[in-house]
């Protein structure tokens, strides 16, 4: 009887894709500025990761044949401790949601105008953006805790409860689909990687305004649960916290294995597209860096280069978007499935390589960049104040050498497409048999070949 496989696949596959990346020195990325001039062809850096994750491919068909993820999903309870920590955390960061939105409100809208010395810029694209979904990857949901258009639905629904002498409303009741949280992640995105003008205090404090005053119309409209499915940056919290080895689960903290909670993560109307989205921006904010973009973008400013850089981030996405379609038309034609049902089944494997991107393109933006916050909480409108001592700070750009900045990086795609191939064949021999499953992905594994290759390349500069 063949032993117990656990993450033996896992095993072997990342001791593949150790030994192609010790064979492959890391090339310098642009964590730190682009860059051109790498020690290896980028092509030789692709073509290793391309065989780590087919390598790790082979590895799983021999020894994954039974699914694992999902039964592993549920994790178990934590003990009492725990459990009273967990709820004191939710109030401490809780509070720390509303007063970091007001504080980021009022700097936006009434604080300095220089980007250099406002808070929001530094707290908006690096801490929260970057910095939150790192935490959800490795932690868990804290964002469901933390979130401030939460928790003002929550407490104004009670205030207007107790006022009409009413039942509190139903929460539990979403939106039923996920195209609002489309539409607001986009918005987002949009913003940070086309707006010709996205650090200009003024227009975040704008746009920080606008999205609160949605929100709170929204749950005001159809109801608090609707921000479950609707608030972009929960939706993409809640997805990626599916990896993390912390979650709750009918009010108690629980212990479980990492990205098991992808094989339970539910498929509303429009998360698909929802995930394309968030891969494809990551994708081209990898594109803007490269010596065709920079062809295309050098000599445009203003709203010119507003609308360039809207086509490019809508053509990107697209992209990625019809790759992944590709490979479903194809898994559907083998299995006999359909289209709609397996993109649907897919979809949580690309979690990891969204995840991958992140911290290939953003790592060293947040553990360099990111420490402009010390100095920031001090003065944080720009009024000169040094509320606690730390104004004066200076970023330390030794914190970390290029070289483990550029490992960290280019094995970040590689093991991220690893992950995700790992993911799909277990959604694969959830379904079908052994033999039909591991047929079922060939098309699967030529696409994250293709990403594992265009993510380097592009996070290279190449």
């Amino acid at each position: 009887m063949r032993p117990p496989i656990r993450w033996r696949a896992l095993t072997v596959a990342a001791l593949a894709a150790a030994g192609m990346w010790a064979w492959a020195d890391p090339a310098l990325a642009h964590g730190v500025g682009g860059r051109l001039d790498l020690p290896v062809p980028a092509w030789q850096l692709a073509w290793a990761a391309s065989f780590a994750v087919a390598a790790s491919f082979v590895a799983l068909g021999v020894f994954w044949d039974t699914p694992k993820l999902r039964s592993a999903a549920a994790g178990r309870v934590l003990s009492g401790p725990f459990q009273r920590a967990c709820r004191v955390q939710s109030l401490v960061v809780g509070s720390i949601g509303l007063l970091g939105l007001a504080v980021l409100l009022y700097a936006g809208l009434a604080g300095n105008t220089n980007p250099s010395v406002n808070i929001a810029p530094v707290a908006v694209y690096i801490i929260f953006w970057v910095g939150l979904q790192v935490v959800s990857v490795l932690v868990g949901d804290v964002w469901s805790h933390m979130n401030p258009f939460r928790t003002l639905a929550d407490g104004s629904a009670r205030l207007w409860a107790r006022l009409r002498s009413r039942p509190l409303g139903d929460a539990d009741r979403g939106a039923g689909n996920e195209w609002w949280a489309v539409g607001a992640i986009f918005g987002f995105v949009w913003l940070e990687l086309a707006f010709h003008d996205n650090t200009e205090i003024r227009v975040l404090g704008i746009y920080l305004a606008a999205y609160t005053v949605a929100m709170l119309a929204g749950a005001a409209v159809f109801g608090r649960g609707w921000l479950r499915d609707a608030e972009g940056f929960g939706v993409l919290f809640s997805k990626l916290s599916a990896m993390a080895p912390l979650h709750r689960r009918d009010g108690a903290l629980r212990l479980r294995a990492p990205l098991a909670g992808l094989a339970a993560e539910p498929i509303k109307r429009g998360s698909v597209a929802f995930i394309l989205v968030v891969l494809g921006s990551t994708t081209f904010d990898g594109f803007t860096r490269s010596s065709i973009w920079l062809d295309i973008a050098a000599e445009r400013t203003g709203w010119g280069l507003t609308a360039v850089n809207t086509v490019g981030l809508a053509f990107i996405i697209f992209v990625v978007a019809v790759l992944y379609r590709a490979a479903i038309a194809a898994m559907a034609a083998l299995t006999g499935e359909t289209e709609r049902e397996m993109s649907e089944v897919f979809a949580p494997s690309l979690l990891p390589i969204a995840a991958a991107y992140t911290v290939a393109h953003y790592f060293s933006y947040l553990l360099l960049e990111g420490q402009q916050i010390i100095a920031l909480v001090s003065d944080p409108f720009g009024r000169g104040r040094d509320f606690f001592g730390t104004a004066t700070y200076l970023v330390d750009f030794t914190l970390i050498s290029t070289d483990a900045i550029a490992w960290v990086q280019t094995a970040a795609i590689a093991v991220g497409h690893v992950l995700a191939v790992a993911v799909a064949h277990d959604r694969a021999v959830e379904r079908w048999p052994r033999r039909l499953a591991v047929r079922s992905q060939y098309p699967m594994l030529a696409v994250m070949i293709c990403y594992t290759v265009i993510g380097l390349l592009l996070l290279l500069g190449a």
